[in-house]
């Protein structure tokens, strides 16, 4: 029910966007708050104790797939935006889409969502599908922060990457089970976004490290009881998307080695940039 309501507020504020006339009672801005509202439905849910494990998994595959739903319907508006041509210029104007207007609630969800599945979950027991409701979440986010192109804003973006991140790590630590689900698109769409909001060289590697240092724990081992029983991550497919984050810069291949577990042939570079960056990379290894 939820949800069906939540895709009519987003099909009918995607109408009045793009079909705007005198006869018009209500605006986007209308249905986007409706769509929030039902999100605040769950306030009162959240908050309470449940002592029924059974009731606490569906209260949470609820919450998930409402809140994925919300982010959603707001990214599908802004792509409307982007489609029409004048929308797209006044949008231009603030560079500002209506997702990143909305981001306060949007991290709002995240950390609601990750406070229950703490509070009701400390010993584990994720369901297939409440793991998947979970990544679907993930992933409804990181497509609609995709959106964001002014650098001031970037810390916004970071600031949700940090909390999957931390949210991952969490579940990787209390998971019993042994039903794995491929989660490299959700590190992906994080080195992506990287590469897309942070500007400033040194800072896009510092986050990208982090990117990568979260998926680790996730990657593919040789011995198999070293391997997460939560999730996998493919650490080529990782390392592919933080090379199209650097782009064509000089910084690229030497910021890359750094990952790369295959030798490498070493060439003198002289007294370079690119020697002193290799040779603090190198001392950085063998600490």
């Amino acid at each position: 029910m939820f949800t069906h309501t939540i895709q009519a507020w987003g099909c009918a504020s995607r109408v009045t966007l793009l079909y705007p006339t005198s006869s018009v009672l209500l605006d986007t801005s209308h249905g986007v708050d409706e769509m929030l509202k039902i999100a605040r439905l769950f306030d009162d849910k959240l908050g309470a104790d449940e002592s029924e494990k059974e009731h606490a998994q569906h209260m949470l595959r609820l919450v998930g797939t409402s809140y994925a739903e919300i982010a959603s319907q707001l990214y599908q508006i802004d792509s409307d935006v982007d489609s029409d041509a004048e929308t797209r210029y006044e949008s231009s104007i603030s560079g500002r889409t209506i997702f990143l207007e909305k981001f306060s609630h949007i991290e709002r969800m995240l950390r609601d969502y990750d406070f229950y599945s703490r509070k009701h979950f400390s010993q584990g027991m994720f369901t297939p599908e409440s793991k998947s409701v979970r990544h679907r979440l993930y992933r409804e986010v990181l497509q609609g922060c995709a959106g964001v192109t002014l650098p001031a804003d970037y810390g916004h973006v970071v600031r949700v990457c940090k909390l999957i991140m931390d949210h991952l790590s969490w579940q990787e630590e209390q998971c019993q089970d042994s039903v794995q689900e491929d989660i490299t698109e959700i590190f992906v769409d994080m080195a992506l976004l990287a590469g897309t909001v942070v500007k400033v060289p040194d800072e896009r590697m510092y986050v990208l490290t982090a990117i990568h240092n979260s998926a680790s724990r996730f990657f593919k081992r040789k011995k198999s009881f070293e391997t997460s029983s939560y999730a996998t991550v493919d650490r080529p497919a990782l390392v592919g998307a933080m090379r199209m984050a650097m782009g064509d810069s000089e910084l690229t291949e030497p910021f890359l080695r750094h990952f790369d577990k295959r030798p490498t042939k070493q060439r003198a570079r002289g007294n370079t940039a690119m020697a002193f960056i290799e040779e603090m990379m190198r001392k950085d290894r063998n600490r």
